[in-house]
């Protein structure tokens, strides 16, 4: 994976490689394909939810990150 910082704000795009089993789920996800409610309607929103997810798993505390102003 790597990271990019844009020009245009503190946005930072990634480049990451996945398996094609992943990129027909995140179709799926776009789509509406599942049963259960999507709340978001881009990639980048889908990420993000899955980083947070997986950072809640790991115990990480997120609330003093963004405070400290990573994130």
């Amino acid at each position: 994976m790597i990271g990019t910082k844009r020009e245009d704000g503190n946005i930072i795009q990634i480049s990451a490689t996945i398996y094609p089993e992943h990129a027909q789920i995140i179709e799926k996800i776009l789509r509406k394909e599942y049963s259960k409610p999507v709340a978001h309607q881009s990639v980048s929103e889908i990420l993000r939810r899955a980083i947070e997810h997986y950072a809640d798993f790991l115990g990480v505390n997120l609330e003093k990150i963004k405070n400290s102003g990573g994130g």
